[in-house]
């Protein structure tokens, strides 16, 4: 069939758009984790902290977020452009995309549950020395120091968000790439927008900024106290600091 790399190449934009709607779900998902992590614990630890600075923090937060995302989707906007090219869309590929992306949310909550407690208790994230000394037993005697109520309310929501993630994830449907054949055979300019668009919000995401120099932790210094600071941060960026 003439033509048959602009349909591959749109279908290869609408699974991009799928994919990142997706992402863009589980940024919303961190927010709330951080939401509960506010009202749990640095609400009641920062009273005098202005609201503003609060706000900042939260938006700051989103941007240490689509950073995860966006290194997320490398890989698979990458293969994605490949697939397009080789004209191959076997529907294995998308079982592995939803298996991807079930791996990266599961870990995702794994270390912002573990993270919690160790907030409430220091105000501080985990790092990658804290992580490394970390066991199921100091774990559990950390518990001890806490409301019962922080508690619960986290874990559930914590096995909520996780299971609205599973579910999103499950039910992605993709169709089939033939699907895309028109009598628009497509235009140059199509094609350059197909390819570049995608990679340029990888990279804009995955940098976290506009400016010269990538998102760093003085980002989130949004407020003169650490742990409205803090907050800004996530635990998957932190694992490695």
């Amino acid at each position: 069939m003439p033509h048959r790399f602009i349909f591959s190449l749109r279908f290869s934009s609408k699974v991009f758009m799928k994919l990142g709607l997706l992402s863009l779900t589980l940024v919303l998902f961190m927010t709330f984790f951080r939401m509960n992590l506010y009202f749990l614990s640095v609400f009641h630890a920062t009273p005098d902290v202005d609201v503003t600075e609060v706000f900042h923090s939260f938006l700051a937060g989103v941007r240490f977020d689509l950073l995860i995302l966006g290194f997320v989707m490398i890989p698979v906007s990458l293969i994605l452009l490949l697939q397009a090219f080789t004209e191959r869309w076997p529907s294995w590929m998308f079982v592995i995309y939803r298996g991807y992306f079930m791996l990266v949310w599961f870990l995702i909550c794994v270390l912002t549950f573990i993270d919690f407690f160790h907030f409430v208790r220091t105000g501080m994230r985990m790092r990658f020395t804290d992580y490394m000394m970390w066991t199921p037993d100091a774990w559990m005697d950390s518990l001890h120091g806490l409301q019962r109520n922080q508690i619960w309310i986290f874990s559930v929501i914590t096995i909520l968000l996780f299971n609205l993630g599973y579910m999103l994830i499950k039910g992605l449907r993709f169709g089939e790439w033939k699907d895309e054949f028109s009598p628009n055979t497509g235009s140059r300019l199509e094609m350059g927008l197909r390819i570049v668009i995608p990679l340029m919000l990888v990279a804009l995401a995955a940098r976290g900024t506009v400016t010269a120099h990538h998102l760093a932790w003085e980002h989130s210094d949004v407020s003169g106290n650490k742990a409205v600071n803090e907050m800004a941060l996530n635990a998957v960026w932190c694992f490695d600091k």
